[in-house]
This record gives C-alpha cells, structure tokens and sequence, in this order.
C-alpha cells in the first residue's frame, strides 16, 4: 500500500566525502570503470567527492544520510553558504559541533530533508535509494504537486522518468552505495531543473561549450604552470584552476565550467562518441589503426595538430604512423574533429633526470614523474626500478609507446636535447624522443629560443637548465636513399629537423628529401646514439619546409620617441592562412612578389625568398594533385584564384579555370616543389 509523503519523505539525506580524504591530485581512482568511474571523475574534478589513501574510491561501501546532506549541499552549489548554518542543534543527534551540522542543518533550511518527526534525524542511518533520489528530485525544483503524492513509488517512477537512476539497480528501500550515489548525481547534474536549465549551470559563473579537454596540468604559453587546457571555437586556451580535475577525463568532449574569477571548476563530458586509436596507415582518404579499421575523413574536416585547428586536406602527410588520436563523433555519427596527440616516445630513447613523485606509490608505482614528466610504468613494472628511491638521479629508457621500460643511475655525461616549446622561468622542452620535460630554471629562458633545439640537464628534482644548441656541422654527406651518414647508419626513427639561419626548426622525415644526397655543408648537427646510430639531424634549408608562401607584403613597424624615434621595414606574407606574422627585415624584396618567409622567434625574418613563375600552365599540365610541369606540388601548396581576389583549393581552382601561373622554389633536380598556383 502506498504511503503519503509525510515528513518522512524529506528523510534522504548524506554525502559522499565525509570519510575520505584527498587522493593526489589529477590521479584516476584505481577501482571504478565504465559509468562509474566517469561520473566519480567528474564529481571528483568539481570538488564534489573524494577518494582514499590508497587510491581507490571505495564504490561499493554504503552511504549514511549525513553524508548524502553534504553532497546536495555541494551538489547545488552552496558549499560557502553553509559556515551559516553551522553551531545550531536542529536535531537532537546532529551536536552543533559536528563535521555535519552545517550541511544536515542547510539541507533541512532549503527544504530538501526532513528528520523522523520524534527530533531525531538518524545522520548514521544508511541512506536509502528512494531518499537520494528524492533529494535530487528536489535540487531539481520538483515538488509533491510535480511527483504525485505517493512516496516513495511516485518518486522513483519520476528519477526512472528523468533517467536518474540509469544504471542504478536498487528499489526504494535499498540502501545506496558511493558508487551509485556517485551516478545518480551524475545524472542530476546533466538533467534539466524545472525552470529549464540544466543543474550543472548552478556551479558555474560561466561555462565553454562543446570544448576538448586537452589536459589537466599544462604550462601556459606565458610560462603559467598547472592549467586546465582546451580546445575550443578554433582554438587552444588555457585556464587557472580553482578545483582539481581528473587527468582521467583528457581527452573528452563537454562543458567548462568556470567560477566568477574566470578559473577552471570542472568540466562535464557530453554524451556523443569518442574513440582513441594508433595510427596504422594514413592517406589522403583517411586512417587505418592497428586492427585494420578504416576511417574516412573529409578533407574539410578539423583537425587539432601541434595546437592549431587545421583541415584534413591541409595537414593529412603530416600524420605519421604510430600517432595516437582521437576521433570525436557528431549526434549524427559522423565524425566531426580529430585530435593528433602528443607523439609517442622513439623506443630507446632516454630521460636523465631526478626521480621527482610516483603513484600512488614506490612500491607498485603506476606512474614516475621524471624531470616533470609523468611516465607510465607497465603493470609488470620495469626494469632496474625498484633500485631507486626518490630524490635519486636516474636514467630512464623508454619503450616505443613511451613507458618504461628500464631505470639505471644516471648517466654522468648525459645530455638531453630537445625543441624549446615555452620559455620563461618554468620553460618546457619536447625531447628528441617524444616527452616533454620541465622544472624551475634559475635563469629565465629567452623566448627568442622558442621553436629551437636546446640541450637540457638537471641539477636538483624540479630543477631544469636549458642552453642553446652548438651547431658543430657534419664531416660526411647524408645518403638519403641508403639511409646512411657517411659510413654510419641512420637510427630506425631518426629525428630530422630543419631550420633557416636562426629560425624555429620544423621536424621533417626523409621522404620530405626529394634529393638523392645532403651535402655535409648543409648538416648543422648529427647527434647519435648509445648503438653509434645516427638519431639526430639537423639540416640547413634543405627542403623549403621552414617557410611560409604566398605574396610578400611590405609593410612599416615605428617606434621610440624624439631623436630615438625608428621606423623597421617588414616582410608579411598573405596566403591562405590567417594571422601570419609581420617581420622586421633588412632584405630587398619587391613588394606584390611571390615568394616565401622563413622567420625567427624574435620577429625577424631569417631569410627572404622570391620563387620563379613558370606560365602558360593548362589543366592538362598536372598529373593529378601530384606534379604540374614535371615539377611535384607541395603538400601545402597556396592556391590563390586571381579573378576572385581568394585563396582557395587546387580542386576548386582546377574546376574555375583552364589557366594557370605556377610558382616553384628551385628546380626539381635540387628537390624544388610548386608552392603556390595561381588560377587565372
């Protein structure tokens, strides 16, 4: 027989994170999956619950009423108004001076909770499932008039209604467990309140929609270190943090939430698909991953690389294989974004440094962090490991997906190098073999030598020193085909950059060669490895990669003031890119020319170049997208229609017109390439 809702029916009452204490920070419970473990993750990252020492969430233990009273509480949003409701005696077994007076006395002022009638509110009594889900019903802004009139059978058809209790098996008088409370807030926090907006909106000062989580403690390009990074509307931004999120949820699609200063407070994934895979094969058409699954992919479609919104057509031959990305899916299925993650380590390679943290602990760690980088350990450990204790200076080998897979002393003549991704006094460095590094410098890192290879070291845990490379040339030519320097071969995944004078390198393979041989004159630098390999190069304006094309413009940059006033001439290309860069120049170039920029991080340009036209080119003179005039095109070729005043595809342009003007930076015998086409 169904029982009137009396006042019993505000009975339900506790909260999660009574018992628990913080687990270190960004760490994934070690014992919940699927559902669970996403919504622990999610209420983890707001603030919301918490774990234990020993790195699990507990799901499976039971729940008092108290302890439901302070998750509404937190639920809602109004954790700092309950210091108001603290120091009162409203139920005889609540003392004043409890952990859960504030949150019990603050539910029951709000309406959401009611004791037993007798003065007693049973804050040790296990919650029960029909209780929890009548609070919730109620932070929803739904009454008795709403539910109906009969509790609990009224109240749970309406969570069961609302997809509340989605994943949750219990009847009403069951009691319920962290792990199902942790769901069916969850649910509650996406679910539409009855004014019509969603719960999770109470949280937050302000929200970024449809963002991509890139990660939970990421240095800023101001050198602002432990920031939430995303992707969203085209773009990568950084936030402070005013909670912890969850490393865990990296990787995910949904809604920022940011509190009124502007911080991080939590992010909620959305519901649509996210599949994570290694790159097997790529082509024009598409990727393949290492069960033989193909993915077709638009040429419009957007891709995150190297923390630019790209196309598919754009950027597809930049895509190697063993990449890991993420492929995220419209409502439709369709897929509407691809993230190229950051590479995997080259197998191998090594990290010198001091034996900074490990979690959740040294004896079984899952990860080591390392010169500032968290390396994954495998769950059979690694090698030489358990020999280390923290504060010890060691050397660890990467396997090829980045774990490790050894630890030994460390190396003392070892030497790191890498691209100086930030600078500062928290600079960042992407190693040679795939990880970035980073730690406190004593000295501030020029921003000048952001983009180019530093040699790093450290001297205390959280400590990093970074110099610049010394270029020392090479006394031998690079056989391209034969894959040999001199008489020494080339590591299997040697690292080959490029740069222009002092400008940033670009990271080529060889395929991106076109010539035979490298004469030892264009070699800056030949690093190898512990085998005697060759593992690194770097090479002098080989391939034109390191420029930007189009038509040069000349422009004017003043400055100063009286007799110090100055007036910089500058070089800016115009292309099918947005926000290229102006650069002071001293070199003579025509104005309306086409031709290519290659510049430095501190705004100069490196180098100046005009490319020769080769007129009087008809469709019938390509081979495909290919070659024009037995010239190859560039994978990035600038493609301007002149009777539009556009930049626009090589398909596009092939379907307007029959005539073209083609413009190419050395001839095809010195590996040249057509970089822009003009449609006329």
């Amino acid at each position: 027989m169904k029982n009137r809702i009396l006042a019993m029916l505000m009975a339900a009452v506790l909260c999660l994170g009574a018992a628990a204490v913080t687990v270190p920070a960004g760490q994934a419970f070690s014992d919940v999956s699927g559902d669970v473990a996403e919504a622990v993750e999610v209420l983890s990252g707001l603030g919301i619950v918490s774990g234990y020492s020993d790195g699990g969430y507990h799901p499976g233990d039971t729940l008092t009423r108290a302890q439901f009273c302070k998750l509404a509480v937190l639920v809602e949003g109004h954790g700092d108004q309950v210091k108001n409701s603290a120091y009162k005696t409203l139920f005889s077994d609540v003392p004043a001076t409890g952990w859960a007076a504030p949150y019990v006395n603050l539910a029951y002022e709000e309406g959401m909770v009611a004791g037993y009638g007798n003065g007693l509110f049973g804050p040790d009594d296990a919650v029960s499932c029909g209780q929890a889900v009548t609070i919730v019903l109620r932070l929803l802004g739904y009454t008795t008039a709403d539910v109906g009139p009969f509790w609990p059978e009224d109240y749970m058809d309406k969570g069961n209604e609302l997809g509340l209790l989605s994943g949750i098996g219990k009847s009403a008088g069951e009691g319920l467990t962290r792990g199902e409370a942790a769901l069916l807030l969850y649910h509650a926090l996406k679910a539409d309140t009855t004014q019509g907006r969603a719960l999770y909106e109470g949280l937050a000062a302000a929200t970024v929609e449809n963002a991509v989580l890139l990660d939970t403690s990421a240095t800023a390009g101001d050198g602002t270190a432990d920031t939430v990074k995303i992707y969203a509307d085209g773009a990568v931004s950084y936030y402070v943090k005013a909670n912890e999120p969850s490393a865990a949820l990296a990787g995910t699609r949904g809604t920022l939430l940011l509190n009124r200063s502007g911080a991080a407070a939590g992010f909620l994934p959305e519901d649509g698909a996210v599949r994570t895979l290694t790159v097997a094969a790529v082509d024009a058409a598409g990727i393949q991953d290492a069960n033989g699954n193909t993915f077709s992919l638009t040429n419009g479609l957007a891709v995150l690389l190297d923390d630019e919104k790209q196309t598919w057509a754009d950027c597809w031959y930049d895509i190697r294989k063993g990449d890991t990305v993420t492929v995220f899916y419209s409502a439709a299925g369709t897929v509407d974004l691809l993230w190229v993650r950051a590479r995997s380590a080259v197998a191998g390679s090594t990290i010198t440094g001091y034996y900074e943290d490990a979690s959740p602990n040294t004896t079984a760690p899952g990860t080591i962090t390392v010169l500032g980088a968290v390396l994954t350990v495998p769950e059979d450990g690694a090698e030489g490991l358990s020999d280390a204790a923290l504060g010890d200076k060691i050397t660890v080998t990467l396997d090829g997906s980045g774990e490790v897979a050894a630890v030994s002393p460390a190396l003392s003549a070892a030497q790191m190098v890498g691209v100086l991704k930030s600078g500062g006094a928290s600079p960042q460095v992407e190693l040679a073999g795939g990880v970035t590094v980073s730690g406190k410098s004593t000295v501030a890192v020029s921003a000048e030598l952001v983009g180019s290879l530093v040699k790093v070291s450290s001297s205390a845990a959280g400590k990093i020193s970074v110099s610049g490379l010394s270029y020392s040339g090479a006394s031998a030519a690079l056989d391209v085909k034969n894959g040999t320097l001199g008489d020494r071969a080339l590591a299997e995944q040697v690292k080959i950059y490029e740069r222009v004078g002092t400008s940033p390198v670009t990271e080529i393979t060889l395929d991106d060669i076109l010539v035979d041989t490298v004469a030892a004159a264009s070699i800056e630098y030949v690093g190898t490895g512990a085998d005697g390999a060759v593992d690194l190069l770097v090479l002098s304006d080989v391939t034109g990669t390191c420029y930007d094309y189009g038509i040069l413009e000349k422009g004017e940059q003043s400055g100063g003031s009286g007799e110090m006033k100055y007036t910089n001439t500058t070089v800016q290309v115009e292309n099918g890119n947005q926000g290229n860069t102006a650069y002071i120049t001293g070199i003579s170039f025509r104005d309306g020319a086409v031709g290519g920029v290659a510049g430095t991080a501190a705004g100069k340009a490196a180098k100046v170049i005009t490319l020769t036209e080769l007129e009087g080119i008809t469709r019938a003179d390509f081979d495909g997208g290919d070659s024009v005039a037995g010239i190859p095109i560039s994978g990035d070729v600038q493609v301007y229609n002149a009777a539009t005043g556009k930049w626009t595809t090589l398909s596009a342009a092939k379907a307007f017109t029959d005539d073209f003007a083609v413009y190419y930076d050395r001839t095809p015998e010195t590996g040249g390439q057509v970089r822009v086409i003009f449609a006329l």
